[in-house]
């Protein structure tokens, strides 16, 4: 039944991503793209829900995204450099995929408000989401291993900037443009290695203490989602 609902879920997100392309010819294929961001954290959110969470890791994974929320605020007046991603990350390892969507989407759409929502936000929830989720997939491996933490943060930089970059067309395009999109690339390379830095400075002052201090509270109230060996 989970399963199916996923299925279900993305099926209607494929349908009205082609249907809105074929009935408004491009016009507002930004609007659809925009759209189909948004719908697309749906199955994750089922997911989490469906794993029928406790009320004690709910209210642990909201004070992850609390303070996920409080780091970016905190670093306001340093564009890009900020610890958001190495605190997601943190997250999906520690306490799985579910929670590191959860965590990254949500503490994209909540420190919006501060920063400003608009249709640049689905693209924050979905990337930032994705990037807490894959780490949780992979959380043995990146838990494990420095080195692959560290380059997990760093390609997680890199993609993060380049779905940005696709709201950045669409914001300019009413259809999406290979040609921009690549000038936006190449144009943004200098954010883009201050997202990869920043990641690895955040990961390498923030992972061994949080990794502890988590490992520590997840024994406490007995959580085992997410377990890492």
């Amino acid at each position: 039944m989970k399963i199916k609902k996923s299925i279900f879920i993305l099926m209607v997100i494929v349908l009205i991503t082609i249907l809105g392309t074929v009935l408004y010819k491009g016009e507002k294929y930004n609007l659809i793209i925009i759209a189909s961001f948004a719908l697309s954290c749906l199955p994750f959110y089922f997911k989490y829900e469906n794993s029928k969470p406790k009320i004690r890791e709910v209210v642990v994974l909201a004070t992850m995204i609390a303070l996920t929320v409080v780091s970016r605020t905190f670093f306001m007046l340093t564009p890009s450099f900020k610890p958001v991603t190495a605190m997601v990350i943190i997250c999906g390892i520690v306490f799985g995929p579910a929670s590191g969507f959860m965590c990254g989407s949500l503490s994209a759409t909540l420190s919006d408000f501060v920063f400003g929502i608009g249709p640049w936000t689905p693209f924050q929830m979905i990337a930032w989401g994705i990037i807490g989720y894959g780490a949780g997939i992979f959380s043995k491996n990146l838990f494990k291993n420095k080195f692959l933490l560290y380059g997990y943060s760093a390609i997680c930089g890199l993609a993060f900037s380049m779905v940005m970059d696709l709201w950045s067309v669409l914001a300019f395009e009413t259809s999406f443009n290979l040609t921009r999109y690549l000038a936006i690339v190449l144009t943004s390379l200098p954010t883009t290695l201050i997202y990869i830095v920043s990641n690895i400075i955040f990961m390498f002052l923030l992972s061994k203490t949080m990794f502890q201090i988590l490992q520590r509270v997840k024994i406490k109230y007995g959580i085992t989602e997410g377990k890492i060996e």
